[in-house]
């Protein structure tokens, strides 16, 4: 996006990353208060509600198919230079690859030989070559062990590989139209729908229900979005504005939609209706979220200001550490014995130290590997290199 949009845009996207990471943070608080926490009971409206955070995840998702896809979008749109995908897989890499794998090697250290507490599943030795290479969702024995929020970087990684092959479709196919761009990205989301009610209807296992293509649909809303703004800028020279109202009412909305997909999931009618909920999973709640993303994006006035805060736009900053770390953490806490079983003193005991590991990933790891990677990016080039930290914000 343009420099100066980014500039308007960057807290607000960091509000959004600070909001997704927390509730998955509340939502394993919550999870690893059970003795075991693949077989938990529900007991009144707390738990509804707190078992509805794991939606955080879902607007990761739908961040990085509107942040990445941009680029791509605009090449079509406007039939000019394609990305570079050396760079485009140079960043990558630096954001993702060493704030990782240190998280990794930690998790090794606080967990290796607590086999026997609660919610820990550490993997056989030789089976530690596929965290390695993101390989930890192929296989029934390294699937959600070790640190199990690393499922979704599999899913990240495998998008951001096939993402140069949708934007050369897009080049190539669209020839500077955005319909024929919406209608790939729409075909997206239809596959994901199929895929996952072949998987209900086969009853497919685990690696199946959290392969990429049950989640395609959720990368795509975030598409359509980038897609529509890209559209905007090629027609007007800027991005979309719209009113305080308008965006009360896409922020509204978005919430809504989220809220109304917790309520369809724990309703009767969910149960009634199997297969429509095994193949829409939780797409109505992929469309809230692109909708509260296109508040933050195009919409103006205090009913998204608050996203804009600075104290929540530092834990987005620092969130891809802090979603990391946090389950190690809290899975060493439980180990020896340290966290509190009430939910909030228990969030909080995690929480503290789980932003302090956050932070050092970023100020040590996350920020340098950037950094080195603009640096390379732009060798040769007059460009003046972006800060580490805008750079982070176009990457989730």
């Amino acid at each position: 996006m343009p420099s100066s949009e980014r500039g308007r845009r960057a807290a607000g996207l960091d509000g959004l990353r600070a909001l997704a990471a927390l509730s998955v943070v509340c939502f394993h608080v919550w999870l690893y208060r059970f003795p075991d926490p693949t077989r938990i009971r529900r007991t009144g409206v707390f738990d509804d509600v707190l078992s509805d955070f794991r939606l955080g995840l879902i607007l990761f998702f739908v961040l990085s198919g509107y942040l990445l896809y941009r680029g791509f979008a605009r090449a079509a749109l406007r039939r000019d230079a394609p990305v570079d995908l050396g760079r485009y897989a140079l960043r990558r890499a630096a954001r993702i690859l060493p704030a990782y794998y240190l998280a990794m090697l930690g998790t090794l250290i606080l967990l290796w030989g607590a086999g026997g507490t609660p919610g820990v599943r550490m993997p056989a030795s030789g089976d530690l070559a596929l965290f390695a290479f993101f390989g930890q969702n192929y296989s029934t024995h390294t699937i959600l062990t070790l640190n199990p929020v690393t499922w979704t970087l599999c899913l990240e990684v495998l998008f951001y590989a096939l993402l140069p092959l949708l934007g050369a479709v897009g080049y190539r196919w669209s020839r500077g139209r955005a319909r024929r761009q919406a209608a790939l990205l729409a075909g997206l989301i239809g596959f994901g729908v199929a895929w996952n009610a072949g998987v209900y209807l086969l009853g497919g296992n685990m690696l199946a229900t959290k392969a990429l293509p049950a989640y395609l649909p959720y990368f795509a809303l975030g598409m359509l979005l980038a897609l529509w703004v890209e559209r905007a800028i090629a027609r007007r020279g800027e991005a979309p504005r719209v009113g305080p109202r308008t965006t009360l009412a896409l922020l509204v909305g978005g919430i809504g939609a989220v809220v109304c997909n917790g309520l369809w999931h724990s309703s009767a009618a969910a149960d009634a209706l199997p297969l429509l909920t095994g193949a829409l999973q939780n797409l109505p709640a992929g469309i809230g979220f692109a909708t509260l993303l296109a508040a933050v994006v195009v919409g103006r006035g205090p009913a998204t200001a608050w996203i804009h805060a600075r104290p929540l736009a530092l834990v987005g900053l620092v969130s891809y550490g802090l979603y990391l770390w946090h389950l190690p953490l809290m899975l060493f806490g439980i180990r020896l014995g340290l966290l509190p079983h009430a939910f909030v003193p228990r969030l909080v005991a995690v929480l503290v130290p789980a932003l302090l590991a956050g932070s050092a990933s970023w100020l040590f790891v996350e920020r340098v590997m950037l950094a080195r990677a603009s640096r390379v990016g732009r060798r040769g080039k007059r460009a003046r290199p972006l800060s580490p930290r805008l750079e982070a914000r176009t990457a989730p």
